[in-house]
């Protein structure tokens, strides 16, 4: 069983680098909140001559819960979504900039979890494209962590998220072995 305070220490000092990040102690499921804004863009001689700039944004809830159910897997699915979706800015006054993608990541940590928690986690199949994509697109990343076995379960689209918990797990294994801990 891996111990969640220093797993879930150690995903959030990895998110704490490039994300802004604020925890929640009201007692409810959702534990801790990040998100990041990225400006891309291409310039001319000197910044105050833009061609172009894209925004990619990405907001990251982190929920907690001893075991997951179906109802439960559903309601944190559409609290992420009912929070990251307006947060999308897509009519700018200023043109350059550009609303280019974003990403509502919605991270469960748990003891145990029901098949069908986990099917309903593997098979969200949330996107958005805005304006055939002239304006961007959305993209919902689901995934959990099965505390007591290790294993990460996501959507098509979380492969990156679910590869960054398989580190931390991994990382996190090597040193409870050598008891660095």
């Amino acid at each position: 069983m891996i111990d969640f305070d220093l797993i879930f220490n150690q995903i959030l000092d990895g998110y704490r680098t490039n994300y802004n990040i604020e925890t929640k102690d009201d007692g409810g499921d959702l534990i801790a909140t990040a998100h990041m804004h990225v400006t891309h863009g291409q310039h001319v001689i000197s910044k105050k001559f833009q061609m172009w700039s894209a925004d990619d944004d990405e907001y990251v809830y982190f929920y907690r819960t001893k075991h997951l159910t179906a109802e439960l897997a559903q309601r944190y699915i559409d609290e992420a979504y009912n929070d990251g979706f307006p947060k999308i800015k897509l009519d700018h006054v200023d043109f350059n900039h550009q609303h280019m993608c974003t990403r509502l990541v919605m991270a469960v940590f748990c003891d145990s979890a029901d098949p069908d928690a986990l099917k309903i986690i593997k098979k969200c199949k949330i996107y958005k494209s805005f304006q055939f994509s002239l304006k961007g697109w959305m993209e919902m990343h689901t995934s959990a962590l099965c505390l007591e076995d290790g294993v990460i379960t996501h959507n098509r689209h979380a492969r990156e998220t679910a590869k960054f918990l398989k580190k931390h797990v991994d990382h996190y294994r090597r040193h409870v072995e050598t008891k660095i801990f």
